[in-house]
């Protein structure tokens, strides 16, 4: 039997679920995590074909760092105790850019870690880059400084502390509003270096007119200071290691558990429904999964309130994910594979490749990983895993005929290994052992999603990181209700959603202790 006394359920047990649940447990609280699934994870998970474990979709962790050097990523994950429980592999290097610059002229550049090294590889490439890159990269210091500041210190902004703010944090404040590109262009960094720069956008599917620099330039920065790291057993063994460290908090998990419904009375939330009709009573609930789908299916329509209707339909879909996951009977050696990253474009234009990913046809980006190259030992002696990714910026995938869907999939496997092929002059169609394929519906059908986004909303220039921190109060509709994950301020990426479920569990904590303060003073008033 289930006990109701609980604290905080949180529903999802993706990155963002177990964190809320971990962080919320190692407080003191009574915390249920409900999982539709099996097994936690969401996009943080793997699965096997054959000889071969595929990573669903993991890359690399930037902001790790190591014991002589603390990164934000390490010192979360040391709060969520699981830094040491996971074997982690570094990536060698920061990655390899293929693709066409804005003149039409080739580019094929492999980029090291160390933002030094980094600034001088430019620099090589684009000569009289480097006072401008060192210029910026002090910048994105400054940012990294001033966001730790902001954090950590109830900061009220008015006319007696905005001098000494403007004088500490100027270049924060006067960059907070603008895109990468805006202010690249106001530091003075030439054409072709920014391209280089830039390269990374494609991991977050918001071009660099529209990508806020903070957000982009601070993780930039994070990645090339402390390098980048993978869980040598699949990014699953982090699900697998934040679930057991809840357990040891005395968190209780219930798998193959469907919330249906939210419950709703006196402007409060009061608990969730199984779909089996099992109530479960509880007065603070984080959510990991959409408030499209909580608004839309978990609650009635009249419990809703109008300001978290009208801002959830304003917001749109971030970028859709696609999968090629391939397992080759050849090693990395005889292949000619000698990078674990690639980024294959079109073009450096960003907002052209955008646009371009806008339908099945004319998107030919690529984000493509051999995990080999960082972990030998991933498949078995004599083969490769190779991970090709490329995100959709429109929901293409609907307007496929249900007939077509297979046929549709085949050629999305044709078209990206062939442009791996053109691009690198690496053969591998004919090394393949495995091929399995996961679209926008795949991802959509395991995760629930929405248009199988894996990136929670679109964080453009209204909608990004800082608008999101500034109004993140005003987000809180409903008495008892937080969102944590891709659709937590933060944005998404298994980074920023760690973190954005610790961020939801310490905001609920808070709410909790407002609530026995309440409860405190109206029975001292009695």
């Amino acid at each position: 039997m289930i006990n109701n006394n609980y604290d905080i359920i949180v529903i999802g047990a993706g990155c963002g679920g177990l964190s809320a649940a971990v962080s919320a447990a190692k407080e003191g609280k009574k915390v249920l995590l409900l999982e539709r699934h099996n097994t936690p994870g969401g996009f943080s998970s793997s699965f096997v074909r054959g000889r071969f474990e595929f990573d669903v979709s993991l890359h690399q962790l930037c902001g790790f760092g190591n014991s002589a050097g603390l990164g934000e990523l390490r010192q979360l994950f040391d709060y969520l105790e699981i830094s040491d429980k996971i074997k982690w592999i570094n990536v060698p290097e920061a990655f390899r850019l293929i693709s066409k610059h804005q003149d039409n002229s080739p580019v094929d550049i492999t980029m090291p870690f160390g933002v030094e090294n980094f600034i001088d590889c430019v620099e090589s490439y684009v000569p009289g880059s480097k006072p401008s890159l060192i210029k910026l990269f002090q910048i994105a210091d400054e940012i990294e400084n001033s966001s730790t500041f902001f954090t950590e210190n109830d900061i009220k902004i008015n006319l007696k502390t905005l001098p000494s703010i403007l004088k500490e944090h100027g270049n924060f404040i006067r960059t907070a509003p603008y895109s990468v590109n805006t202010v690249s262009n106001a530091i003075g960094v030439p054409l072709k270096a920014r391209d280089i720069i830039n390269a990374y956008w494609l991991y977050l599917g918001v071009d660099c007119t529209k990508l806020s620099f903070v957000h982009y330039i601070s993780m930039v920065n994070s990645y090339l200071k402390h390098g980048s790291v993978i869980p040598q057993e699949r990014s699953h063994a982090m699900s697998m290691a934040l679930a057991g460290v809840l357990e040891d908090y005395n968190g209780h998990i219930r798998y193959n558990c469907h919330v249906s419904k939210i419950q709703y009375k006196d402007n409060k939330v009061q608990g969730v429904v199984l779909k089996n009709g099992e109530k479960i009573k509880c007065k603070h609930i984080i959510c990991s999964c959409s408030p499209n789908m909580v608004f839309g299916k978990m609650m009635k329509k009249d419990d809703v309130p109008e300001s978290a209707a009208k801002r959830t339909n304003a917001r749109s879909f971030g970028a859709r994910g696609a999968c090629v996951y391939l397992g080759l009977n050849r090693s990395p050696k005889e292949l000619g594979i000698e990078n674990y990253s690639y980024f294959i474009t079109d073009t450096t234009d960003t907002k052209k490749q955008y646009d371009l990913m806008k339908t099945i046809a004319t998107n030919n980006a690529q984000a493509t990983v051999c995990l080999n190259i960082a972990n030998p030992n991933c498949s078995p002696v004599g083969t490769t895993i190779l991970c090709m990714t490329t995100l959709y910026t429109d929901n293409c995938w609907a307007d496929v005929e249900p007939d077509k869907y297979f046929e549709e999939k085949d050629l999305l496997a044709a078209r990206m290994i062939a442009n791996f092929e053109n691009a690198t002059g690496i053969i591998i169609h004919n090394a393949i052992e495995e091929l399995e394929i996961a679209t926008p519906i795949t991802f959509a059908h395991y995760t629930n999603s929405p248009q199988g986004t894996v990136y929670g909303y679109y964080g453009d220039d209204w909608d990004g990181i800082i608008p999101r921190i500034m109004t993140e109060a005003s987000d809180c509709d409903i008495e008892g209700l937080r969102f944590c994950g891709g659709w937590g301020v933060q944005l998404s990426g298994v980074s920023s959603a760690v973190a954005s479920g610790r961020n939801a569990a310490f905001a609920t904590l808070n709410d909790i202790e407002n609530d026995k303060e309440d409860n405190d003073e109206k029975e001292s008033s009695c």
